[in-house]
């Protein structure tokens, strides 16, 4: 007799829609949602955020909100706009097994969905948990390939389908809905590397969002997809030039449900506004400008090295702009220098071009030690500067802050705060994180989102529409 396999799309559904997270899962999440709509918060005013939200209609008769401003937009169009948000400063978090930042299409696309039938902040969790569950699966057996040789950027490319995931079971889509909505992601998803270190890298956070709440109400209205959309010959896995093979992924995802990722592997939440291959070397120098008392103009050359990953991800010697300044090393650690621990402010184009920086940019020298890789990509750092006194002072370091470690809550807080003053007050700023540390108790996710409205623009709005 014949052995029938069951499609994965069709597997991947059943947890979707039945899947119960266990607690420690949930935190993970609920911490995620909140250093996510901090980072929101502060992207809302970037340029490509603002550009993002002008090319589509708003208003206060739509049902969702756009962070950090006092319009509305449809479920979809607030999705990709929130989602531009949450990436347009690269402050948002990232997983080492997807390969790609999970909670800027994940986060997105669980409020809007949420909003749109008032679901409760622990089902909002729960859609975020089997969301990024579903994205680690398939990273698992699609990476190092898909990113690393065919220019796929996984926060697309993958994120559509978690965030398809993620909106299903906010929405309480069954398993057979689920699976369609995975399905119609699954030709939704895209995401070209080539565009790191322009608008669009962002813009594919927002696509993601965008294109994954798409699918679960396309699902939902009865739109039906290939039940092999995810593993068939011409399938998702083998268009996207998957790793391994699409039997595969029956054991990656074998363990759903008894296995959780967000806890095993888990969230790396970020203290700077840059690639995370950066974060371990910032430390290190960090840590050794303090410790020794190093002035910028005492500095005569900066060594770092790091794991093969790190030079195919930090390819902006020169940068000119700032969001090429995010994903180069030399600007990085010339700028940490100077100016201290990189904040949103450093990537402005007046500190590219501060002569200090200018200075110190041609004296760093990244380059690959093979002896990292076998530890977790972008880990391992060691990082030597020569001073002008003769003396060479190193470290080397194993993580960054916030990964593996968590960040503890005051760091957290603390940066969600600095995050959402750049589009809330103070007193705003306080009252959101208060409601989103309160998400998982609040009935109607509406109840949590309605903080994240500018208090003055958010009372003309209302003296406008009684």
């Amino acid at each position: 007799m014949a052995v029938v396999i069951k499609p994965a799309a069709a597997w991947m559904s059943e947890f979707v829609a039945i899947a119960t997270p266990p607690t420690a899962a949930r935190d993970r999440a609920a911490q995620a949602l909140c250093d996510t709509v901090g980072v929101m918060l502060a992207g809302a005013v970037e340029p490509a955020a603002m550009i993002a939200r002008s090319a589509f209609d708003s208003g206060a008769n739509n049902t969702c909100r756009i962070l950090g401003r006092p319009e509305r937009a449809g479920a979809g169009d607030a999705a990709l706009a929130n989602g531009v948000a949450a990436h347009a400063l690269d402050y948002d978090d990232m997983c080492f097994v997807s390969l790609a930042h999970p909670s800027c299409a994940l986060v997105p696309a669980v409020l809007a969905a949420g909003e749109l039938v008032g679901a409760s902040g622990r089902s909002v969790l729960d859609g975020y948990v089997v969301g990024f569950e579903i994205e680690c699966r398939l990273g698992a057996v699609m990476n190092p390939r898909h990113y690393h040789e065919r220019g796929w950027h996984c926060t697309s490319s993958i994120g559509t389908v978690g965030a398809a995931a993620a909106a299903s079971r906010v929405l309480g889509l069954d398993g057979s809905a689920t699976a369609h909505a995975i399905g119609i992601a699954a030709s939704a998803a895209c995401g070209l590397k080539e565009n790191i270190g322009a608008m669009v890298k962002p813009l594919h956070a927002g696509l993601a969002a965008r294109n994954g709440i798409m699918a679960a109400r396309l699902a939902q209205a009865g739109f039906t997809a290939s039940e092999r959309a995810i593993d068939g010959p011409q399938g998702y896995l083998a268009a996207m030039d998957s790793q391994q093979p699409p039997s595969a992924l029956a054991e990656a995802i074998g363990d759903l449900g008894s296995r959780w990722e967000i806890l095993d592997t888990g969230i790396t939440v970020k203290l700077y506004p840059s690639c995370a291959a950066t974060h371990p070397p910032l430390d290190i120098l960090l840590e050794l400008v303090r410790r020794h008392r190093i002035a910028d103009d005492d500095i005569l050359a900066i060594d770092v090295e790091v794991d093969s990953m790190t030079p195919r991800l930090l390819i902006h010697e020169c940068p000119a702009t700032g969001l090429e300044a995010k994903f180069s090393m030399p600007f990085c650690a010339a700028a940490a220098a100077v100016f201290g621990p990189p904040g949103v402010d450093t990537f402005d184009v007046s500190h590219i071009r501060d002569s200090r920086v200018q200075r110190l940019m041609p004296l760093v020298t990244l380059r690959a030690n093979a002896t990292f890789d076998d530890a977790q990509p972008l880990s391992q750092a060691c990082v030597s500067v020569r001073l002008r006194d003769g003396r060479t002072v190193s470290a080397r370091v194993d993580g960054a802050r916030g990964y593996p470690g968590r960040l503890t809550d005051e760091e957290l807080h603390a940066k969600f705060l600095a995050c959402a003053q750049r589009s809330l007050d103070q007193r705003a700023a306080t009252a959101a994180l208060a409601a989103v540390r309160a998400i998982e108790r609040a009935d109607d996710i509406r109840s949590i989102t309605s903080a994240f409205t500018p208090e003055r623009d958010a009372n003309q709005l209302l003296s406008k529409h009684p």
